[in-house]
């Protein structure tokens, strides 16, 4: 180019950028804008990618755990409802039983019938949670006599490795303003699970009150104990952490519904080979404090 030429178009160039610097500012910043959209549109979509392939991954574990799940149950209600039929025949076409052969056929049925009960009533349960109408019938309720029941209930049933169910920590009185049934049932669930893995040792049950005055119920035992990524999973529905044992794999996914209904939490500490303790918390709002009525 020319001097004189490239003088005069240098010129021309700046001349038009001072007449026409506002709108070449906004330009830069629609350019700017239109990046800045096509880049969130963008993330928003992968975004949304993601999101939905993490939806779909969720689907694909619940159909297979559900899978699982129905698989189970038909093993669980064959076997049980096999006992009975079995031991039933024995006892009916038998006749030279001795008492004590009688008396075993008999807890035998009896067993496998409150495993089915339980089963059962489990369900049950699960259906209600799930469709939102399970009932909650609240009234004041002595924790301690209710606990030292559920012990006593246990204790009756010697086990063959002699564990005993120990309450070895409590307030010197505590009611609470909750389902007699429904807290019985947490309660329950927590020890029977704690009892059902646990060969050797002990498994003992108490609570106490928080510095924020809240309760800390816990159950705890020596049992085998649970690896960090089963506990991640261990209250979610249709989880059974050792499909050997019999049991639906949702008394724990129905226990954390009940804690969660009264705004309390719950939760484990356990290490694989050393034992667990599962805990939940209650409210101090829910305390029944009219003693003097009783």
């Amino acid at each position: 180019m020319k001097p004189d030429l490239a003088i005069y178009y240098r010129f021309w160039v700046t001349e038009f950028i001072s007449k026409n610097e506002l709108i070449l500012l906004c330009f830069g910043v629609i350019i700017l804008l239109l990046l800045v959209i096509m880049i969130t549109i963008s993330m928003s979509k992968n975004k949304r990618l993601k999101t939905l392939q993490q939806l779909n991954d969720v689907a694909e574990e619940s159909n297979q755990l559900k899978n699982a799940f129905i698989a189970n149950m038909t093993h669980e209600i064959r076997t049980p409802l096999n006992a009975i039929v079995g031991f039933t025949n024995i006892l009916a076409e038998t006749d030279n039983l001795s008492r004590e052969e009688r008396m075993i056929f008999l807890k035998e049925i009896n067993d496998n019938k409150n495993f089915l009960v339980q089963m059962i009533n489990d369900l049950l349960d699960f259906s209600k949670i799930e469709a939102n109408t399970i009932e909650y019938n609240d009234g004041d309720v002595d924790v301690n006599a209710l606990i030292e029941e559920i012990c006593a209930v246990e204790n009756a049933h010697p086990r063959p490795s002699g564990i005993l169910l120990e309450f070895v920590e409590k307030l010197p009185q505590c009611r609470l303003m909750i389902d007699r049934v429904r807290f019985a049932q947490v309660v329950n669930n927590l020890v029977k699970n704690a009892l059902k893995f646990t060969e050797q040792g002990s498994v003992r049950i108490g609570y106490r009150r928080l510095s924020n005055d809240n309760f800390y119920f816990y159950v705890a035992d020596t049992g085998c104990g649970i690896d960090e990524e089963s506990r991640r999973a261990i209250f979610e529905r249709f989880v059974k952490m050792n499909y050997n044992i019999r049991g639906t794999g949702l008394g724990l996914s129905i226990t954390k519904s009940i804690v969660e209904h009264y705004g309390g939490g719950i939760g484990v500490e356990s290490k694989k080979g050393e034992g667990s303790t599962f805990y939940f918390t209650l409210p101090a709002g829910i305390e029944y404090k009219e003693y003097g009525k009783f």
